[in-house]
């Protein structure tokens, strides 16, 4: 009987393999996005009532704005998350190479990209304010400083500092899920008047 010799199998190159599986263009939109959403709610919710006010009660106990502007930190931080989260995820092109888990997981790293920077803007964006105001306090010579100050400074520096990292933290993973989402919906082809409300949906 004759032998069959062996065959080899043949390379099979995926598709953008020599590519980088980042799309910065997208990362960069869905961060520019992300950003301007911040500041679009954060003026909405001082606007609305919802900035810091007068932290103090007539009293001189800490006041319940502190509060609730800590929580609507945590809002924005993950609504703006989301947002840009979800247009990195819906822009970034899906090679050929990927199963369905390894690009939910290319599109849920392009929404943690955005989050990242988001969040590397804000932090620079309020290193700066923090400098002028310190220096605004420092160039003072008639201000005032007791120990009740203190204390109820080192209290709201506290609660903003926990509400910064609780917002960071959700919206790592709401970014991280929009993204995913935003991916699935490009896959499916979703339209995006779907995604829409049905109040702000064109008539």
């Amino acid at each position: 009987m004759a032998k069959i010799a062996p065959t080899e199998s043949a390379a099979v190159t995926p598709k953008g393999a020599t590519s980088s599986y980042l799309e910065w263009g997208g990362i960069f939109g869905g961060g520019v996005i992300a950003c301007a959403i911040s500041v679009v709610l954060l003026q909405f919710g001082s606007s609305a009532g919802l900035a810091l006010g007068s932290p103090t009660l007539p009293t001189g106990g800490a006041s319940w704005n502190v509060l609730v502007a800590g929580l609507w930190v945590v809002i924005v931080a993950i609504a703006s998350s989301a947002a840009g989260g979800y247009v990195a995820g819906r822009m970034r092109t899906r090679w050929e190479d990927s199963s369905q888990s390894e690009s939910e997981f290319r599109d849920g790293i392009h929404g943690i990209a955005v989050w990242a920077l988001a969040t590397l803007g804000a932090a620079f964006f309020l290193a700066m304010i923090d400098g002028h105001g310190a220096a605004a306090v420092v160039n003072r010579p008639d201000a005032q400083i007791n120990e009740s100050t203190v204390r109820l400074s080192a209290h709201i520096a506290a609660i903003f500092s926990f509400a910064t990292a609780a917002g960071s933290a959700l919206g790592a993973a709401a970014a991280w899920f929009a993204a995913i989402t935003g991916g699935e919906h490009r896959d499916e082809g979703i339209a995006f008047h779907h995604v829409v409300p049905v109040l702000l949906r064109k008539r």
